[in-house]
């Protein structure tokens, strides 16, 4: 490799890093001005494929500007005091299901514990008690490569009598 191809690449690994650091509202921001400029190319050039370019940047921003406003909601909800998990609840996962659709209270404890799961990695999980029903939230990659926390609940014929 040249120094160049190197120094190039080195860069590339820096933006994408820089990346994961912003907040998500500015991020949501910057995909929303790409969008703009993408939606203003393809009615200037008429191209097809500007005109899909156009269309998945606008989708992508949109995407980005609900996952942005879900985040600001999320830290406006406090997050639970420290929970005594009861005896009772059933081993997951077998005894849990995907908590669909979840309750906002849910989402926005997700988008709480996103940072927290994700310190060590996919497959991590806490069970709270939260809008008065246990879930277990785990950390998880959705839709290809994006870091997600995924809500269990309990399955209703596991329901422990002390846990409801």
């Amino acid at each position: 490799m040249t120094t160049t191809a190197i120094v190039l690449l080195l860069l590339m690994l820096f933006r994408k890093a820089s990346d994961l650091t912003r907040p998500l509202v500015d991020v949501a921001l910057h995909a929303a001005a790409d969008a703009e400029a993408a939606r203003r190319k393809a009615a200037e050039s008429k191209h097809p494929a500007d005109v899909q370019k156009a269309e998945q940047a606008i989708k992508k921003a949109e995407d980005l500007s609900k996952a942005a406003a879900q985040q600001e909601a999320a830290k406006k909800v406090p997050p639970p005091w420290p929970q005594a998990i009861p005896q009772g609840l059933p081993p997951f996962p077998g005894g849990w299901e995907y908590d669909q659709p979840p309750p906002q209270a849910v989402q926005a404890r997700a988008w709480q514990l996103l940072p927290i799961l994700w310190k060590s990695g996919p497959g991590t999980r806490k069970t709270e008690k939260t809008a008065g029903r246990w879930i277990t939230y785990r950390s998880e990659k959705t839709k290809g490569d994006k870091k997600g926390v995924v809500a269990y609940r309990i399955k209703s014929a596991f329901l422990p009598k002390d846990a409801a």
